[in-house]
C-alpha cells in the first residue's frame, strides 16, 4: 500500500510538470477532454432540470386531476382518427358539467372552466396590459386546483353561482397594474372595460413546462363572464376538471367519466366517443421523445470530443515516454518492477483525463449558476452526473494510457538508458 501511495506521489509531480513543461500542448489535448465532459453533462443536466420542472408542475398542480374537452393533449396516428374529427367534435357544455358532478362517486371536486382563445385588454386606472389569461370558472374549482391565496381569498359558491363582478388575479398582474400598492384586494380591475372588484391574489409560482402559469392569469365567475362577453365555441376553450377522492385511482376515475359522459351525449354503444380525456402525466410523456433525441445529441458530440482528447492524451504519454527513456531505464535497473512503470505510466494519463473533466465539471457548475438566474428553473450538478463524468474519465484514461504505459513497462534498461 505504502508504495503504490509512493507512485502516486510521484506521479503527481511528474504529471504537473509535463503539464507546466508544455503548456500549448497539454491545453490542446486537455481542451476535447473538457468540452466532452461539459456537453455530456451539461446536457444530463439539463434534462434532469427539465424532469424535475415537469414533476414539480404535476404535483403542484396533481396529477389526480382529469381534463375532459373536445381535444386530445396528444394526438393518435392521423390513420387512427383524424385531425378534422376532433375539429367537429362539440365543446363541453355547463350541462355535462351539472350532469357529471351530480353523478360522479369517484370524484372529490368538478368544476367548469371557460378560456377565450385572445388576451382581453386589463386595465387599472391609466394602466393597462394585454398579457393576461381569463379564465371564467364554475363552482368548486378551487378544490380541484388547490390554489394557494397570497392576499384575500378565493371565489365563494355564492359569487359564482350568482355571476358577480368580482375577480382573483395573479400575482405579475398584481405588480404591473398594482405596483405601488401592497394589498390590492377592494380595488377595481377592468376587464375589457368591464369593472370587477378583486377578492383575491394567487400566491407567485412561476410559468411551468406544462404551460400553466396562474401569476398571469385572471380568476372569474362564469356566469360573470357569460353575461359580458361572447361565450361562441369558435372564441372559447370549454374545459370540466375533476379531482379523484383520496385512495381513488385516477384510471378508476377515468372509466367512471366515460360512462358518464356517454350517458350525458346520449351515445349509441357502437358510437365513438366525442370527447377527449386528459391528464397532466400525457404532457409528461410527450417530453419523453425531446429527452431521446438531446441524449443522442449529447453522446454524439460528447463522442467525438471525448476521442479527440483521447487521441491527445495518448500523444502525450508517447511524447512522456520517448522524453524518460533514460528515467525509465535508470528505473528497472534499480529494480523497478514492470507493474510499477505500467502503473506510474496509467495512473498519469487518468490523471490528466481528470484534470479536463474537473474544468468541465467547473463549466458546467458555472453554466448551471446562470441557467437557474435566466429561467427560474433549478440547474443544478447531481452526484449521478460528476460520478458519470468521472467514470468517463477514468476509462478514457486507461485508453488512452495502455499503449504508452505498456511500451514504457516492456523497455529494455540497457537499451533505455543508452538513448540518453
Amino acid at each position: 500500500m505504502q508504495q503504490v501511495l509512493q507512485i502516486l506521489k510521484e506521479t503527481l509531480k511528474l504529471t504537473f510538470r509535463q503539464l507546466w513543461l508544455n503548456k500549448l500542448r497539454s491545453f490542446l489535448s486537455l481542451f476535447g477532454i473538457t468540452v466532452g465532459i461539459f456537453s455530456i453533462i451539461a446536457i444530463l443536466t439539463s434534462v434532469d432540470a427539465l424532469k424535475n420542472n415537469i414533476n414539480q408542475s404535476i404535483n403542484s398542480l396533481g396529477d389526480n386531476v382529469l381534463f375532459v374537452n373536445k381535444w386530445a393533449w396528444t394526438f393518435s396516428s392521423p390513420t387512427d382518427y383524424p385531425w378534422w374529427k376532433y375539429f367537429q367534435r362539440p365543446n363541453v357544455t355547463y350541462e355535462n358539467y351539472k350532469y357529471v358532478k351530480n353523478k360522479t362517486k369517484l370524484a372529490e371536486a368538478v368544476s367548469f372552466e371557460l378560456n377565450p382563445r385572445r388576451f382581453p385588454e386589463i386595465s387599472y386606472r391609466d394602466k393597462k396590459t394585454h398579457k393576461a389569461n381569463l379564465s371564467a370558472v364554475a363552482d368548486n374549482y378551487g378544490k380541484v386546483f388547490q390554489l394557494e391565496i397570497a392576499h384575500g381569498r378565493f371565489l365563494s359558491s355564492m359569487e359564482i353561482n350568482n355571476g358577480l363582478n368580482v375577480c382573483v388575479i395573479g400575482q405579475d398582474i398584481a405588480d404591473k397594474l398594482y405596483s405601488k400598492v401592497e394589498n390590492p384586494v377592494g380595488l377595481e380591475l377592468r376587464i375589457d372595460g368591464k369593472p370587477t372588484t378583486i377578492i383575491g391574489v394567487i400566491a407567485k409560482k412561476g410559468e411551468d413546462l406544462l404551460g400553466f402559469n396562474y401569476d398571469k392569469t385572471i380568476i372569474v365567475p362564469v356566469f360573470f363572464y357569460e353575461r359580458n362577453f361572447s361565450v361562441n365555441d369558435n372564441f372559447v376553450d370549454k374545459t370540466l376538471e375533476l379531482r379523484t377522492k383520496p385512495g381513488v385511482q385516477l384510471a378508476d376515475l377515468k372509466q367512471e367519466v366515460i360512462g358518464i359522459m356517454r350517458a350525458t351525449r346520449k351515445l349509441r354503444p357502437k358510437q365513438e366517443d366525442d370527447f377527449s380525456i386528459n391528464q397532466l402525466s400525457v404532457i409528461a410523456k410527450g417530453f419523453d421523445s425531446v429527452f431521446d433525441s438531446l441524449g443522442m445529441v449529447k453522446w454524439v458530440i460528447g463522442a467525438f470530443s471525448l476521442i479527440v482528447g483521447g487521441f491527445g492524451i495518448a500523444n502525450i504519454m508517447f511524447v512522456s515516454v520517448s522524453e524518460r527513456k533514460a528515467l525509465i531505464g535508470i528505473k528497472k535497473a534499480l529494480g523497478a518492477k514492470r507493474r510499477d512503470i505500467l502503473l506510474e505510466f496509467l495512473l498519469e494519463a487518468i490523471f490528466l483525463c481528470m484534470m479536463g473533466a474537473l474544468v468541465g465539471l467547473a463549466l458546467v457548475y458555472v453554466l448551471c449558476y446562470f441557467a437557474t438566474e435566466a429561467s427560474g428553473m433549478k440547474f443544478s450538478l447531481s452526484i449521478m452526473n460528476i460520478s458519470i463524468a468521472f467514470i468517463i474519465s477514468f476509462v478514457l484514461g486507461i485508453l488512452a494510457g495502455i499503449i504508452p504505459a505498456f511500451l514504457a513497462a516492456n523497455m529494455d534498461p540497457v537499451e533505455a538508458i543508452r538513448s540518453k
